[in-house]
Formats: C-alpha cells, structure tokens, sequence
C-alpha cells in the first residue's frame, strides 16, 4: 500500500489539472444522465401519447416546453437535442483526454527523472549485479507503469463512479425497483474480479521479466557490435533472439487469453443482468406501470452503468497487469543506498592548491558480495605529493583499492582516510569534486569535444578548455578535426583513436583540478608512440597531486615513490623500484617477465 501512496503523491503534484478533471467529468456524467431523454421525449410525448400510471413525468423545464407542442415539433427537438447533448459529450470527453494526457506525462516524467536521479547516485555495488539494459527498461517502460495505476485507481475510478452515481440517482427516481435489480451485478462482477486479479498480476511480472531480459540481450550485443562481427556471432544471436522473443510473445498469449477470459466473464454477468432487466420491464409495460419510453431510457441507464461498471473491472486489470512495473520502478527507489551521506556530514577541507592530499587506507577488508571479502586487512597510504604505483596480477584487487579513495564502495572493516578525516564522515560530492580520475578505457560522451573535456566543470570558459587540451597533447588532433572544438564524437568515442581518447580524459583530469589523482591503467592499451605522449601529459597532469597508479607496464611506475605489490587481495611488498628489486619477491618476477628475455626454444 506504501508504494500506492506515493504513486498518488505523484499525481497530486498536478492538483490543478486533477480538479480540472474533476469537474469535467462531474459535467460528463451529467450529460449521460440526459442523454436518453430524448428518445422518452419522442416516444411518449409524439410517438405514443402515453397516459395513465404508465405516463412518468418528464422534468418540469420538458413538461413546460413541450405541454402545448405538436408531435411533429417534439420530433425535431428530440433530434436537436440528441445532436447537441452528442456535441457537448464529445467535447467534454476531449478535454477529459487531453487534461490527462498532459498531467499523466507530466507524472511520468516526474517519476523518471526521481528514478534516473536515483540510478546515478546508488552505488557501483548495487550496478555490478543489474545490466544496463535492465535499468533502461525500467526508466522507459516500467515508468508508465505510474500512468497506468493512477489511471487505475484515481482517474478511471473518479470518472466511472461520478457515472454510476449520477445514472443511480436519476434512476432511482425513475423506478427505484428496477434500479435495485440492475445493481445485483456489482457483487458478481466484484468476485470476477478478484478471481482473475491474482492471476494477471502473476502474468504480468512473468511477461515484465521476459521483456526486461530481451531489452538487456539487446543492449548489450548492440555496444558490443566489434565483437560480435569479429567472432561472427550476428547468427548465433539471432537465434538467441529468436528462442527470447519466442518466449516473450508465450508469455504474452497468456497474458491475453487470461484477459479475453475476464472480458468474457464480465460480458456474460453484464448480458444476464440486462436480460433481467429486459423481461422485469417488459412486463411492467405490458401491465400499464411503465411507459415505453421510460423503460427505454431505463434500459439506457443500464448500459452506461453497466459500462461504467466493466469501465471499473477494466482499470482493476490493467492495475494488476502494470502492478509488476510499479514493482520495478520502487525496487530502484526503496533501495537502500550503501554509499551516501550520513547526518551531519561536513565538507571534506580542501588541502592547499600544489600540495595534494594524504590518503590513507587503514585495515579494509571488503568484498561485492556477502562472505567473499575481495581485500583482507589491505593498509597503505600516500603522502602529499606522492606517486603511489600498485602493481599485481589481474583480478589481485588493485581496482577495488583504488575505488575505496572517491568512495564507489564503503569497506566491511577499516577506513579510508584523507589529510586523517574518515570519508564516510565526509559530505560524498565534497569528496569527489577533490579526485579526478583517468581510466583504462576513456569514458567518451556523444557530445561535442569541449563538452567532453568540461564534463566535470561545465561551466569552464573556451580559454580554459584549449589550455588544459594543449597541456594533454590534445590541441594538435582536435584542431585537425572538422568542427575542432566544437565537432560532435561518435558513441563511446567511436570516431577517435585510443590515444585521442585518453589525451581528452587526462584534459578532463587537468580541468578538474583536483588533488588526488587516479590512474587506472591509462597507457596499457596504446602502441609506443602514442604511448610517449599520454606519458609526457601524464607527466604535467601528476605535479603537485598526490597520484595512484596501477599499471601493468612497469615502464610507467619505475619514478614512483613507492611501489605497492597485491597479490590476491593482500599487500606483499612495498617499497621503491630498486629496493623490490633488491628484495627478489614479486615485484622483480614481474620486472623479470617484462624485460628479461625468455630463453630461446630448443631447434628455433
């Protein structure tokens, strides 16, 4: 029910298009209610003249207007006022559709944007087990999920009630007995409704899960379209596809034979009821109690209540049938953020500019999942000013180390601290804006080059922008582009080289400005040659901050201060390049395997 009321929450944001709606369709249902009055007109008053116990009154205002009319003027005034009565219904239903169009996206858009909020801060831990495709689906599908609830239980149900009370009322006073005997259907439509309730909801989160899993197959064999030509699997996915899309579309025939029988059921309870009606009034006008006209406005009144009443059965099925969306959508939003501020967060001081910042790491232990610690008791630190270089084997845990500094995750035991302040004590953004990051594989944006390096100060001027390109060996190769500055990237980066990658993320580092630096891996991609350029950026880059680096070529962490060695989650050596040379452990087999020759096979 929480999650209902904050759906509901969303929707009073629009309060002025929601009284909007109220009042038109309060006037809707006003106009149903007069809508068959014009076929009484004409049959009783210039059709059949009735009299006696069977001539009900017509309102005084018809009474007054019609008492000394001839037939054939009744007759032209029930057509007008059928043509009019038919004008005004369709364009207060126009208006009703178009009010909530326009509060409905509104709605929906409002949701989207507090879950595409959310994703961004949730922590990397909760990404690692969610593809991307997944939380697409989730913020352009599962999000109208929101429409179609308030729909369901605020919108449809206002509309369809105003009708049903309005249409019980007028009939009411035109003949209490059969108004009583049409309302038997509630009670029958109301366990129909339940019957199949649970039964579409499991349906619906079946066929929810089906459409998420071929969104994400989709998205990731589109971004990985190298490597899929490359091993010429486009045939292979096609399949997958096929067998997934098959299984989408059994889920979906199910779903739709579940909701043809529910259709079915109400149409039955609906039929048998005017049949009732049919034969009670039948023979209260064969007895003289009932005029013709009246029964016919009767039977009228029956269908719009009886249309208002399946109108209710329909919202009740759609609710259950996006009940697994709005499932979706809360999962993101109820959940719990292991990564964020807590009370009474300060700033984290920035340190003198040119001085960097002391980092240090303190007893962590930490893993991505429950039991299974990734680092055990790893502890370290890196001065003002320093270059700390952390070197292992691939999976040893130097990533997750250097992850902890711009808190992506919090440690299970120990701490991370910067200039001696705990960052869990730290306001999150105040800790970030001090890191600046150069990553193996250069995160670049479909947008403009200058858009690309600004990404961390979008409010940096031209002059700005150019500087920190010449100082990463950009400015060459972006001047050389058609549009220079201004020229629009592929997807990813797509259009570049992978030098030119990383000479735009180490411009964006220089922008930042920030006092820590990390490195992770910047140069393990490029050929020699560009190589020497990064480095020589790099170089600029790293004065005055105090840097970490992990890389598998030892060429770039010969200067460092200190070399710190994983293995397997666990720090072996430290020290700087000569003295782990000296030591013979595992750093110098590293070194060995790089730069010592193997020996030459037997008979080459």
């Amino acid at each position: 029910m929480k999650k209902y009321l904050v759906v509901l929450r969303y929707a009073l944001r629009q309060w002025p298009y929601l009284l909007a709606l109220v009042a038109v369709n309060a006037l809707t249902s006003l106009v149903a209610a007069l809508q068959p009055w014009p076929m009484k007109l004409l049959v009783d008053k210039a059709l059949g003249h009735a009299t006696g116990p069977a001539a009900a009154k017509l309102p005084p205002f018809l009474e007054r207007l019609t008492v000394h009319m001839p037939p054939t003027e009744i007759v032209t005034l029930a057509a007008l006022a059928t043509i009019g009565l038919f004008f005004v219904n369709t364009i207060l239903s126009n208006a009703v559709a178009w009010l909530w169009a326009i509060a409905g996206r509104r709605m929906v858009y409002a949701v989207a944007a507090d879950l595409f909020r959310r994703l961004q801060r949730l922590s990397q831990l909760f990404h690692r087990g969610r593809s991307v495709g997944d939380s697409l689906s989730r913020l352009t599908v599962d999000t109208w999920g929101v429409f179609t609830v308030t729909d369901a239980i605020l919108i449809g149900p206002s509309m369809n009630l105003f009708t049903i009370a309005t249409i019980s009322i007028v009939a009411w006073r035109l003949d209490p007995g059969l108004t009583l005997l049409s309302l038997t259907i509630i009670p029958l439509l109301g366990a129909s409704a339940r019957f199949f309730g649970r039964r579409l909801l499991k349906r619906a989160r079946q066929k929810r899960l089906a459409e998420s899993r071929l969104f994400s197959f989709l998205q990731q064999t589109l971004s990985a379209l190298p490597m899929v030509q490359a091993f010429g699997a486009e045939t292979r996915n096609g399949e997958v596809f096929g067998r997934m899309a098959d299984f989408e579309i059994s889920r979906l025939r199910k779903d739709n034979f579940l909701r043809s029988g529910f259709g079915a059921v109400k149409d039955l309870i609906t039929t048998i009821g005017m049949a009732v009606i049919l034969v009670a009034g039948g023979r209260r006008v064969l007895a003289g109690t009932l005029s013709i006209g009246s029964l016919l406005v009767f039977v009228s009144y029956l269908r719009t209540m009886q249309g208002a009443l399946k109108g209710l059965l329909a919202n009740y099925a759609n609710f259950k049938g996006v009940e697994a969306s709005i499932e979706r959508v809360f999962e993101v939003l109820d959940a719990e953020d292991t990564v964020r501020d807590i009370p009474g967060a300060r700033p984290l001081p920035a340190p003198k500019a040119g001085e960097g910042a002391h980092v240090s790491i303190e007893g962590v232990v930490f893993g991505y999942e429950p039991g299974r610690p990734v680092l055990h008791g790893v502890s370290m630190e890196a001065r003002p000013g320093e270059l700390v270089a952390l070197v292992g084997a691939t999976g040893a845990g130097k990533s997750t180390i250097v992850s902890l500094v711009p808190r992506f995750f919090d440690p299970w035991e120990g701490r991370v601290t910067v200039n001696g302040i705990d960052l869990r004590e730290v306001q999150l953004k105040s800790l970030r804006d001090q890191v600046a990051l150069v990553l193996q594989e250069a995160f670049i944006l479909p947008l403009s080059i200058a858009d690309n390096i600004a990404y961390g100060r979008p409010d940096a001027t031209r002059q700005e922008i150019e500087a920190v390109a010449h100082a990463a060996n950009a400015h060459d190769f972006i001047e050389r582009l058609p549009q220079g500055y201004d020229t629009i990237v592929g997807e990813r980066g797509a259009t570049l080289s992978g030098g030119e990658r990383q000479r735009l993320a180490i411009a964006r580092a220089f922008l930042r400005d920030a006092p820590i630096l990390i490195l992770d891996e910047p140069t393990s991609s490029l050929d020699v040659g560009t190589e020497s350029l990064v480095l020589a950026a790099l170089e600029r880059l790293m004065e005055g901050r105090t840097v970490l680096v992990i890389a598998h070529r030892l060429s770039t962490v010969r200067r460092a201060d200190r070399i710190v060695v994983i293995d397997d989650g666990r720090i072996v050596e430290q020290g700087t390049h000569e003295e782990l040379i000296a030591i013979g452990g595992k750093y110098e087999e590293f070194y060995q395997m790089q730069y010592v020759a193997p020996p030459t096979p037997v008979g080459a």
